[in-house]
């Protein structure tokens, strides 16, 4: 018989695995996220980095819904969100969410200063880094199809709601 066993002591909380519902383009992404704040490979972050995390892939969640991922998530108070935990966060933020409101996120995290439109400039090499490949007339086309402004701003919503009505 064991006689350092505490039996007054509850065992710990098994932590619960939660699964997502994600496609392997959106995993693929968030994973990468959240990499760029798991710096030591653990597949651990810091709970109070939810929020940055969150910001970095184009989500701001009101202080009320932080709140609830807070007590949702780390019930007992150990600071530790787990990547499933954060693949899960974002899979119900997904949740019912149109193609064309993933653009307008991508968008937005290239809307520095959050006004609803992005230059022309940031815009092509946007285009350039993260879509298809493209030479400089098929580039020059999409900025005339975006409709930019006077001073070459492209006001993304209007953009994207041009291109998913062709």
């Amino acid at each position: 018989m064991d006689m350092d066993f505490d039996y007054a002591t509850p065992p710990p909380e098994e932590r619960i695995i939660r699964t997502h519902n994600l496609n392997q383009e959106q995993e693929a992404d968030l994973k990468l996220a959240f990499s760029l704040f798991d710096t030591n490979d653990t597949g651990i972050i810091p709970m109070k980095q939810l929020k940055d995390i969150l910001h970095a892939v184009a989500h701001n969640p009101p202080e009320h819904e932080l709140q609830d991922y807070y007590s949702e998530y780390d019930p007992n108070g150990s600071d530790e969100l787990y990547l499933s935990d954060f693949l899960h966060i974002m899979s119900t933020r997904y949740a019912g969410q149109m193609p064309e409101d993933e653009v307008i996120l991508a968008f937005k995290v290239f809307d520095k200063d959050d006004n609803g439109w992005i230059h022309e400039t940031v815009f092509k090499q946007m285009m350039s880094a993260y879509g298809d490949d493209m030479n400089e007339d098929d580039l020059d086309q999409i900025l005339l199809d975006a409709n930019s402004n006077t001073e070459g701003n492209i006001i993304y919503r209007d953009f994207v709601a041009m291109m998913t009505q062709r």
